[in-house]
């Protein structure tokens, strides 16, 4: 009662044949998303951007002899900086101690902040002097949350000494 069936489908019409619409289809959401993601990249912000990275990079030797001479100078930076959340203003206090672990007075305190994805919110803060000798305080607060770096830069007469870290901003609470 059974009876062997034979095969009558054409396969001489590609359109028809199911291997041939499946890489078709596969091959236009490949494409789809290729130009979406293109798209995207160049519509949306570019990030952090570096106006003379060229010459940034020729000075790279001048920046490591830079790092070299600020250890050799053995100041410490003993930085208090509380976990900042967004539009709220925290008190950040820094202390300096010379090679001998004295505290020590500078000519100047300043807290650098950069936002990596939008250059306009770049800026920064003085910190001023408060007792006892050699600490220093600011009311500090970023307006966004996400990630920032900071940098902490001393000055004291024609030397200069610099530290740098990143942080996350919270939301508010």
């Amino acid at each position: 009662m059974t009876a062997d069936k034979q095969d009558n489908r054409d396969w001489s019409n590609v359109w028809k044949n199911p291997f041939v619409i499946a890489w078709l289809v596969i091959l236009t959401i490949v494409l789809a998303v290729n130009f979406f993601m293109v798209s995207m990249a160049i519509v949306t912000n570019p990030g952090l951007v570096v106006d003379d990275f060229y010459e940034q990079g020729k000075n790279m030797d001048k920046i490591l002899a830079e790092q070299k001479r600020m250890e050799q100078l053995g100041w410490q930076l003993d930085i208090d900086l509380p976990i900042l959340s967004e539009g709220k203003a925290q008190t950040v206090t820094l202390k300096v101690l010379d090679k001998d672990n004295q505290p020590m007075t500078v000519d100047s305190a300043i807290l650098y902040y950069y936002r990596p994805s939008d250059r306009d919110l770049d800026g920064e803060q003085a910190l001023t002097a408060v007792e006892p000798i050699g600490s220093y305080q600011a009311d500090f607060s970023l307006p966004l949350k996400g990630k920032w770096d900071l940098v902490m830069e001393i000055t004291k007469g024609d030397d200069v000494y610099n530290i740098g870290r990143s942080i996350m901003v919270q939301d508010p609470e």
